[in-house]
C-alpha cells in the first residue's frame, strides 16, 4: 500500500482529473494503506508461530471441521485462497508436518486434507492465544464503534462487489493501434 508521500503524489495527479473527489479518494487510500497495516502486523505476528496468517486459517478450518477434513478446493474458498497459492500452502503446511492428504473416501478423483496428530496438537495450543488477543484487540473498541466498522465495512465490500460485476458486464474497451 502506498506510504503517505506516494499518497501525497497521487492526491496531486489526482487533483487534475475530472470528477474525482480529493477528500474522498485521500480517506479511501488511507483506508486501504491501514488495512494493508493490520494484516501486516498480524502477519508479523504469526511468523513467530512458523507460519503465515493463511496458514493458521487452513489448520484452524481442519481444527473446526466435523470430520476433520475438507478439500484443498473447499478450503480455498474458505480462505479466499486461489487453488495454486492453496497447493502451495497445503506443500508447506506437509512439510511442517502439520496436514496431509490423502485419497477422498467419497471420490476417487479428489483429495482429502487432515490435520497430523502433530498439527492438531499444534493449533490446539495455539488457538487459544489467537482468540484472546482477537478479544483484546477487538475490546479497545465500544461496541457501538466495533457494530459501525461491521457495518462500514460490509457496505465496502458490497461496493466493491458491485464494481467489480459492472466491469465484467461492460464491454470490453475498444482498442486501436498496431495489435487492435
Amino acid at each position: 500500500m502506498p506510504s503517505k508521500n506516494t499518497i501525497d503524489g497521487i492526491m496531486q495527479f489526482a487533483g487534475r482529473l475530472e470528477g474525482i473527489e480529493q477528500t474522498t479518494l485521500r480517506e479511501g487510500l488511507e483506508i486501504a494503506r491501514l488495512h494493508h497495516q493490520v494484516e501486516q502486523v498480524i502477519e508479523n505476528d504469526l511468523a513467530g508461530w512458523g507460519l503465515t496468517a493463511r496458514q493458521i486459517e487452513i489448520m484452524e478450518l481442519l481444527f473446526h471441521s466435523e470430520d476433520g477434513t475438507s478439500t484443498p478446493a473447499a478450503l480455498s474458498e474458505e480462505v479466499s485462497l486461489t487453488r495454486s497459492a492453496m497447493t502451495s500452502a497445503l506443500d508447506s503446511l506437509e512439510k511442517l508436518g502439520h496436514t496431509v492428504r490423502t485419497p477422498h473416501p467419497g471420490d476417487r478423483r479428489m483429495v482429502a486434507v487432515s490435520l497430523t496428530p502433530s498439527g492438531r496438537s499444534f493449533i490446539s495450543r495455539h488457538l487459544p492465544e489467537r482468540y484472546r488477543r482477537i478479544c483484546s484487540v477487538v475490546n479497545v473498541l465500544s461496541q457501538r464503534e466495533r457494530t459501525a466498522m461491521l457495518n462500514s465495512y460490509q457496505k465496502v465490500l458490497d461496493a466493491l462487489v458491485r464494481e467489480l460485476q459492472k466491469k465484467q458486464k461492460a464491454p470490453p474497451e475498444r482498442r486501436t493501434g498496431v495489435n487492435a
